[in-house]
């Protein structure tokens, strides 16, 4: 899967409680050994990153100051590249304290927030392992351009999202008056997923936390994933295709019809393609074809894709990335994803991949 990089792990680590006003905050910060020099905080709003530093005397440092919501945060010094404590600052009185060997070692006290964190992540923490060594093993098969260990490696990041979201759930009916319960429900169910899999959680969140500006969030992507489920009419889709012309999904009524998110700078769209390649060619001549939705912003490259891969169906695109149109109407938040429709434009699954979509669309068209 592919989900945007830093941008989106941002997005989904800012906390957005709703307060009458902004409160204050301050920070406390103690050193063992390090006893002189300076270090930075950033706060990470949702739309810009507040910067400040202290200077650190007799190994004490501090910052105070007002914010509105609670947001993810870091501390970083400039001789240390790569070190960086992270945490979320809210309105409170926080204690942040270590021997000064690493940043990332470092303790903190006096914030409810946090504690639930450190919970979460205890528990995550088998998990964590388990999707590290993945990626090292990813690491390790891109540099060997291995696209079969590739793969299974894709099919292995299903597996670590499934058994943190079995931690997320257990979490979240453990501690449903916990802000980091909310969060906890939307970073794990942003991208594949649907209204089934998020409203039963959300209906466990205590009052308070559902009226937070986190909850609220997630009552809205209940929404999204709703108006995408299967059995409901796919919601209208017209862009551009490469010709400049507007193409609409409704046009291909009458067809079963693959709705294909991806991009060309995607890894793991592009591997996906040659089965999506060879289930068109398969099926194509009995009522089935493809309405690709690409995520590009560059139409060179877009194109060259297309013919690189032998993509021989219909592609639309507003080349704006992330922020296409379908991203917010479909919930799409990670490619490749896709969902299969009937003649009558109504949706039959959803993030069917590999073998899997050749044997449905056998089942369907036989």
């Amino acid at each position: 899967m592919k989900i945007p990089g830093l941008l989106m792990a941002f997005f989904l680590f800012c906390l957005n409680k709703s307060y009458a006003q902004d409160s204050a905050f301050t920070i406390n910060g103690k050193f063992e050994k390090i006893k002189e020099g300076i270090i930075f905080l950033n706060i990470y709003e949702p739309n810009q990153t507040i910067k400040d530093s202290s200077i650190i005397t007799d190994g004490t440092f501090r910052f105070s100051g007002y914010i509105n919501n609670p947001y993810f945060a870091t501390l970083s010094m400039p001789i240390r590249q790569n070190d960086y404590f992270s945490f979320y600052i809210e309105p409170a009185v926080i204690s942040i304290s270590g021997r000064g060997d690493s940043l990332m070692l470092m303790k903190i006290k006096g914030s409810t927030i946090n504690d639930d964190d450190q919970l979460l992540q205890y528990r995550m923490k088998y998990v964590t392992k388990w999707e590290d060594a993945n990626s090292k093993l990813y690491e390790q098969a891109f540099k060997a351009k291995d696209t079969r260990v590739m793969d299974s490696l894709d099919a292995v990041d299903f597996n670590v999202l499934d058994e943190k979201r079995k931690i997320v759930s257990e979490f979240v009916k453990e501690f449903p008056h916990s802000e980091r319960s909310a969060m906890a429900i939307y970073e794990n169910y942003l991208y594949y997923a649907d209204s089934s899999d998020v409203e039963p959680l959300y209906k466990l969140l205590a009052p308070e936390i559902k009226n937070s500006e986190k909850g609220i969030e997630i009552k809205k992507l209940i929404e999204v994933y709703s108006t995408v489920a299967i059995g409901k009419t796919a919601p209208e889709i017209s862009q551009v295709s490469l010709d400049g012309k507007k193409l609409s999904l409704s046009s291909f009524r009458g067809h079963y019809v693959l709705v294909d998110f991806w991009a060309s700078w995607c890894g793991p769209c592009r591997r996906e393609n040659p089965n999506i390649v060879s289930a068109y060619n398969k099926f194509k001549d009995r009522g089935f074809t493809i309405y690709g939705v690409s995520y590009d912003t560059k139409k060179e490259k877009w194109e060259k894709a297309i013919k690189d891969d032998h993509l021989d169906w219909n592609q639309v695109s507003d080349l704006k990335g992330w922020e296409n149109s379908t991203s917010d109407m479909y919930g799409v938040k990670a490619i490749p994803s896709n969902l299969l429709l009937d003649k009558d434009g109504k949706i039959i699954t959803k993030n069917i991949f590999g073998e899997k979509l050749i044997q449905k669309l056998s089942e369907l068209m036989p």
